[in-house]
């Protein structure tokens, strides 16, 4: 656990890496991924807050997985393609966040 003026050490980031992989692995993440940087941010909070049990933080982690909704950005779907209403491919920046075109 982090108190003020404590650094992580290296054996506290060589497990807090492992239990990352293993949950990324387990998920289908790939580790250089946005959704991966979210889970290791995940899990550093939870281990600043006490939670520092290897498999304590790979069970909370988990957890946490199963239970994200499933408009989060993790398991990320192949974008929608959208189509204006003259038939034509719409590929501008507007399209691909939902928004109105001018």
């Amino acid at each position: 656990m982090l108190y003020p003026g404590h650094c992580l050490a290296p054996c506290e980031i060589e497990m807090l890496s492992r239990v990352c992989r293993t949950v990324c692995d387990e998920n289908g993440l790939q580790l250089t991924s946005l959704d991966a940087e979210k889970t290791a941010s995940h899990l550093l909070k939870l281990f600043m807050n006490g939670l520092t049990g290897e498999q304590e933080l790979a069970d909370a982690a988990r957890y946490r997985m199963k239970w994200l909704p499933a408009t989060h950005s993790l398991k990320k779907t192949a974008a929608l393609e959208h189509l204006p209403a003259d038939g034509r491919r719409d590929t501008s920046r507007q399209a691909a966040y939902g928004l109105p075109r001018p």
